[in-house]
């Protein structure tokens, strides 16, 4: 049996092949026990690096750019982008992979470059309606913020958002994700601390900077099933194919999105199956609009987002395409 290692910040001990796993939200792993399960079927046996660290292996899977010096052939999967994870944007970076998947069309050609799109656990919801949404609207993500200066960044339309239904329709909006319940902070030692500061004045309920929080989520689908509307927003936008989890998550529970982040999203998924941020001149308009649904055209929409689900056109963001875009490739480039 040949052995790869894969290279995931942040993971040991093949802890992301572990479904069980409590960190395993919303099948978070699924993908990877897809694509290990693949590649055994080629004869080749995946752990996480230090599993290998005393074997010899036949080629390393980095996922994003990882700083580590091997005598292996690598291969990239390039998950995040250059704005998140910025080694990803490092030209000199790149040269030492073979090949490199990526979502960014504005890279990919086919050879060296290879698309390959986020990975999903492809679920189709039934049309349910309002019967059993008696939540309006959410946003679910992170409060982070990127200390970059690049206007096509949407964290600060996050929190504009989230202002604006909090001063103006409160009832009809609910917050979650992780770190709410302190000030958007910058990543410096400066916002490191004062994260200190703030969450030890959370403990004493002294103060709430964002009144529409609710929590965390063990599953986003505890939130999105009971919701009509989420707000759904890429951490960047305008990047060609930069579509991730966030829009399936919301199809997945029957919840229609409204979407903002690639400029050619319609490229992959059916424009009426989103409402597109864009066409709005600013929140206060998007909301009219929402308010304004009928029922049935509500229902359009879950239902046109289910037949997207069960097309061909959305299988391409299925963890099994990708595993199979990802060991087709490597297996054709390293030979029997």
């Amino acid at each position: 049996m040949r052995k790869i290692s894969i290279r995931v910040s942040g993971f040991t001990n093949d802890e992301l092949f572990n479904l069980d796993n409590e960190n395993n939200r919303d099948n978070g792993y699924y993908s990877w026990v897809i694509l290990r399960n693949h590649f055994l079927e080629y004869g080749y046996e995946m752990h996480t690096a230090d599993v290998n660290q005393d074997c010899i292996v036949d080629f390393e899977l980095h996922v994003d750019v990882q700083n580590v010096e091997t005598h292996s052939p690598c291969y990239l999967y390039m998950m995040e982008s250059s704005q998140v994870w910025s080694p990803n944007g490092v030209v000199a970076n790149l040269a030492k992979y073979r090949k490199i998947f990526t979502w960014d069309d504005l890279l990919v050609d086919g050879k060296r470059f290879i698309k390959a799109n986020f990975p999903n656990l492809i679920n189709v919801h039934p049309a349910d309606g309002f019967l059993l949404r008696d939540r309006f609207c959410c946003l679910i993500a992170g409060n982070k913020i990127l200390d970059l200066h690049d206007e096509r960044i949407l964290y600060s339309e996050r929190i504009n958002t989230i202002r604006w239904f909090e001063q103006y329709a409160p009832i009809d909006f609910d917050l979650y994700g992780v770190d709410w319940d302190i000030p958007t902070l910058k990543a410096d030692i400066l916002g490191k601390i004062a994260r200190r500061f703030w969450r030890l004045m959370g403990k004493f309920n002294l103060y709430k900077p964002f009144p529409s929080y609710r929590g965390r989520l063990q599953h986003k689908s505890i939130a999105l099933t009971r919701t009509r509307f989420s707000i759904c927003y890429e951490n960047i936008r305008d990047i060609p194919g930069y579509i991730t989890e966030k829009i399936f998550d919301c199809f997945f529970s029957g919840c229609v999105p409204v979407y903002w982040g690639a400029n050619n999203v319609s490229d992959y998924i059916p424009n009426d199956c989103f409402i597109d941020r864009r066409l709005f001149p600013n929140t206060q308009a998007l909301y009219e609009y929402l308010k304004r649904m009928p029922e049935d055209e509500f229902c359009a929409y879950q239902q046109r987002i289910a037949g997207f689900l069960r097309s061909d056109a959305a299988s391409q963001f299925s963890a099994q395409f990708l595993a199979k875009t990802i060991v087709n490739a490597i297996v054709d480039d390293i030979g029997p």
